[in-house]
């Protein structure tokens, strides 16, 4: 029976926190598996995910101690009952956070390569050597990145840029826009 409320207790404090943090906008990345930043949460379905597997340690708990207590069924069911519980709290939890991933905006999911040409305003000035920060405009949405300057020179804070080249996932590099 101590086995069935220790994996209650931490599932669903583990599952609790999660939930909260996947709100906040805090947590979404994980269960993504993309490394590029611009194109997490493709918001595809995972059925093993950390989100799922918290939900089935938390219902296998829960419904092995019912099964247990309530029902008064011997260690081998309650085992089973358990499972079958975890398992269901799994395929819930993934169809869950399928369906609130596919509510997000498609222009959350960009790859920096389309940026490459686009007009951009420095939002942090580019120094010399090092990254400043530019926002630009890309399918209708406002994003934001770090900029290097392609010419190695400073440019300061609302300069109008033009995106060169990508760096890396997270940064671009830029030029002043001659208009």
């Amino acid at each position: 029976m101590l086995c069935f409320w220790g994996a209650a207790v931490f599932g669903s404090v583990f599952f609790l926190l999660r939930v909260i943090l996947f709100i906040a906008g805090a947590g979404g990345d994980d269960d993504s598996g993309d490394t590029d930043i611009a194109e997490a949460g493709n918001g595809a379905f995972r059925l093993l995910s950390l989100n799922s597997l918290t939900g089935f340690t938390a219902m296998f708990g829960w419904g092995g101690l019912a099964a247990q207590a309530q029902f008064g069924l011997n260690l081998p069911l309650s085992l089973l009952a358990g499972a079958g519980a975890g398992l269901v709290a799994m395929l819930s939890t993934a169809l869950v956070f399928y369906g609130a991933m596919q509510l997000r905006s498609s222009g959350a999911r960009f790859s920096l390569k389309d940026a490459v040409g686009c007009e951009a305003e420095v939002y942090l000035r580019i120094p010399t050597q090092g990254k400043g920060r530019i926002s630009f405009v890309l399918n209708g949405v406002k994003h934001q990145t770090d900029a290097v300057s392609d010419t190695a020179e400073l440019i300061p804070s609302f300069e109008k840029t033009l995106i060169t080249r990508v760096i890396d996932s997270h940064t671009v590099a830029v030029v002043r826009f001659e208009s």
